[in-house]
């Protein structure tokens, strides 16, 4: 697990934007997102990016100059299982939670520009608890409960994907 993407001010808006979009985004479509990063800088990033395993092409598209590629986050990168993050340095294990935290605030500004003009209905809350460790194996099996039961709902017509992120420090 290496997460050169942190590794570049640059390479982390590029992620930014493309998190949640599966079907990709062009170089040309990043240049217009990115006012403020060069196209030349834009192309070496990519194929850096793309070299280091962190993007892959997920569509082309002939041009009257060529081919355009889509690119898309390649989320097999940024997956860990529990064997790996009990194995993992303290580095790598803070690069997998800022990649989380960047995913959740790229949800949150994509939401945002959703609710222009509407009452903003998203929360987020942070508490404290006085736990001893049985209690708190009990609030963690409850939660856990709890969000399963929600994850297996079945989809239907008025149902909508709703984001709900957890951090759990002990």
């Amino acid at each position: 697990m290496d997460f050169k993407l942190f590794k570049n001010q640059i390479r982390f808006k590029i992620a930014l934007e493309l998190i949640d979009k599966e079907e990709g985004l062009s170089i040309m479509q990043l240049n217009e997102l990115l006012e403020d990063v060069p196209q030349a800088t834009l192309y070496r990033h990519m194929n850096s990016m793309y070299e280091d395993g962190l993007v892959k092409v997920v569509n082309t598209r002939k041009t009257r100059s060529g081919e355009e590629k889509f690119y898309a986050i390649n989320t097999e990168t940024y997956k860990i299982d529990e064997e790996e993050w009990n194995q993992a340095s303290y580095d790598e294990k803070v690069n997998f939670v800022t990649f989380y935290f960047m995913y959740i605030l790229q949800s949150y500004k994509s939401y945002h520009e959703v609710m222009k003009g509407k009452k903003d209905q998203s929360t987020f809350s942070i508490a404290k608890l006085h736990l001893d460790e049985s209690k708190f194996k009990d609030f963690q099996s409850e939660l856990n409960a709890l969000f399963n039961k929600y994850y297996d709902e079945s989809q239907n017509d008025s149902s909508k994907e709703r984001t709900v992120s957890l951090v759990i420090i002990p």
